[in-house]
């Protein structure tokens, strides 16, 4: 399992922080792998089957994921979705049978013209075989409030859970998410098709 800051700031990697973490108090036995863009192709690493999550932030306006929450301060760095593939082509992502989770709040809203659907189609002409045309990526997107992998404090189990924006705040961050019991499981395989054409 990759997990992939695409940003050129250091935002992100505090999210990562925790999530490594987080996997390690609960005993992962599997390889995780950090990964973030930069000029050493760091997703020329990834095997058929390997699962690889771009981590960012959802974002109000639409079509683009940001490398940090609102309550952060600072200018965000924005990736729009043809930003985004073309960083991971530079990163050396190349057309393998992997699944890409591109694991951000409300990445999916909107279906059809949402961040995530225009970031797989950029993703599948970038970097899938014969100009995309053909490609074996398999793209998920979330339609929801997600957290990285966390300790739930309802539940007492680690997952990566469903939040829910709390009512007397705008914005949102770990202060303004109140987290489920229920797990982000529900991802959408909408965004494309392996092999030929465009869902």
């Amino acid at each position: 399992m990759f997990l992939y800051n695409p940003f050129k700031s250091d935002c992100i990697e505090d999210l990562i922080d925790r999530w490594v973490k987080a996997e390690e108090a609960r005993g992962w036995t599997k390889e995780l792998v950090r990964v973030r863009h930069g000029p050493d192709k760091p997703l020329d690493d990834l095997e058929p089957g390997d699962t690889l999550y771009i981590i960012g932030h959802g974002d109000v306006t639409p079509n683009r994921m940001v490398d940090r929450a609102t309550t952060e301060g600072g200018t965000p760095e924005i990736l729009q979705p043809h930003e985004l593939a073309a960083r991971l082509f530079a990163d050396g992502l190349t057309d393998k049978a992997i699944t890409i989770k591109i694991y951000s709040c409300l990445a999916a809203r909107g279906i059809l013209d949402s961040f995530a659907t225009n970031a797989a189609i950029q993703i599948k002409l970038k970097c899938g075989s014969k100009g995309g045309m053909s490609c074996k990526f398999d793209i998920y997107g979330y339609d929801e409030i997600v957290s990285i992998l966390v300790l739930n404090p309802q539940t007492g189990e680690y997952g990566k859970f469903v939040g829910q924006l709390k009512q007397d705040v705008t914005g949102v961050s770990e202060d303004t998410i109140e987290l489920t019991t229920v797990k982000a499981s529900s991802s959408r395989r909408l965004l494309v098709k392996k092999g030929f054409g465009f869902m």
